[in-house]
């Protein structure tokens, strides 16, 4: 596993189902919930955001980032992210 898992009950919850319900702190609403980054690079995260009161994933990455509205899109992207950050070893 080439990324570490932030916030795992949150992580786990946007895999089964909707992430409307999670609460955020007054920190968390400014920078969003990291709920995952990339142990090769520290500047590539997937967070959980809040967009004008509706739930959305962002997949940062050094100075871009990209907003999703549902985890699957958001995780390919992530995903994606980190094989270009470290592609996988030849066997």
């Amino acid at each position: 596993m080439n990324y570490k898992i932030i916030n795992k009950p949150v992580f786990e919850q946007a895999q089964v189902r909707s992430v409307s319900d999670v609460e955020f702190t007054e920190e968390q609403l400014k920078e969003g919930m990291k709920l995952a980054v990339s142990k090769v690079d520290p500047t590539l995260a997937l967070y959980l955001i809040d967009s004008e009161g509706k739930k959305k994933f962002e997949v940062r990455w050094d100075d871009s980032s990209e907003l999703f509205n549902g985890w699957y899109s958001a995780w390919d992207n992530f995903t994606w992210c980190l094989g270009i950050v470290e592609p996988p070893k030849e066997q």
